[in-house]
């Protein structure tokens, strides 16, 4: 398969679906990694992020033939501005997740990490981007009102200062989010000549910017690593890194006032049930809210096209 037709085929709305669902459960096991990974400091596992997630996707590039010097050229030159946006929140998005992991658990921090959904349909309706239909806003009530049940909110045993970091790290979510669409907006209408494949190249931007800012704190623990970490780095660079953000890209692309990104609102309910069996926490209300959020997916995969 070619790069184009590779391209052609991830316009297709069923495939953007189907990554952005197979996305949201690659995200969902990021919190497992954390814990093996739990004797390096939080900057340090997100630099191991930055480098095997990076190193994978330039292998990927590289057996494909996907980039080339004109492509990145005009990528810059179309995007720069909010690939800048993205250099910069994307490393802000992951250290607070995973800050917030170690705070308050897998499925709480995933769950504030999904406001990103509420302050990216501000976002939309601010700027009248897309319009967004009632049915999504019903989809993300749904989910939202799911991982609210799911963390039982009203025994009030939350951190204060995790529900800060974690509402953070969802609006800085929300503009990652918002930049890409603006991105893949402009692309819709580009007839571009020059050969590349922009997912795995916007997948690629993001994830160096995990290496950059923390390489100066964390370049001494790469030194540390045994090889049992050395293996449970590399899964982390792959499955919820290198193939999660791009089947999350890929996802995006086709995203309509977020009918898409509803979809990966099943990380929340991976890193729950990840919760349940790692760590022997699982109650009816997870199933209640659980239950909310595949609700929230039905209505989106069956009602919004």
């Amino acid at each position: 398969m070619t790069v184009e037709d590779m391209d052609k085929a991830q316009v297709n709305p069923i495939v953007s679906k189907i990554s952005m669902f197979l996305s949201g459960i690659f995200m969902g096991n990021v919190g497992i990694f954390i814990s093996l990974l739990s004797g390096y400091p939080v900057y340090s596992i997100v630099l191991f992020r930055g480098i095997f997630g990076a190193a994978f996707l330039l292998l990927f590039i590289l057996i494909t033939r996907s980039f080339s010097f004109i492509f990145f050229k005009e990528c810059f030159k179309l995007h720069w501005k909010y690939l800048t946006i993205l250099a910069v929140s994307n490393p802000i998005v992951v250290l607070l997740y995973f800050l917030n992991i170690t705070l308050t658990g897998y499925a709480f921090a995933a769950f504030l990490l999904y406001t990103s959904g509420v302050f990216l349909l501000l976002f939309l309706v601010i700027t009248k981007t897309e319009k967004v239909s009632k049915i999504n806003i019903i989809s993300f009530i749904l989910a939202i009102a799911g991982i609210s049940i799911i963390m039982e909110f009203w025994t009030g045993q939350i951190l204060i200062l995790g529900i800060v970091v974690g509402i953070f790290s969802g609006f800085c979510l929300g503009i990652l989010i918002f930049s890409k669409k603006k991105i893949y907006k402009v692309r819709e209408k580009l007839n571009s000549k020059a050969k590349g494949n922009f997912d795995a190249f916007l997948t690629l931007w993001s994830t160096l910017f995990l290496i950059f800012p923390f390489l100066p704190l964390g370049i001494t623990d790469l030194f540390k690593i045994t090889f049992l970490d050395f293996t449970i780095i590399l899964l982390l660079g792959l499955i919820p890194t290198a193939l999660a953000f791009t089947l999350y890209n890929v996802g995006v692309k086709k995203d309509k006032g977020g009918n898409i990104v509803i979809l990966s609102y099943f990380e929340p309910v991976m890193a729950t049930i990840n919760t349940a069996i790692f760590l022997q926490n699982l109650s009816i209300f997870t199933i209640i809210g659980g239950f909310f959020i595949l609700a929230a997916n039905y209505i989106t995969l069956k009602y919004v096209k």
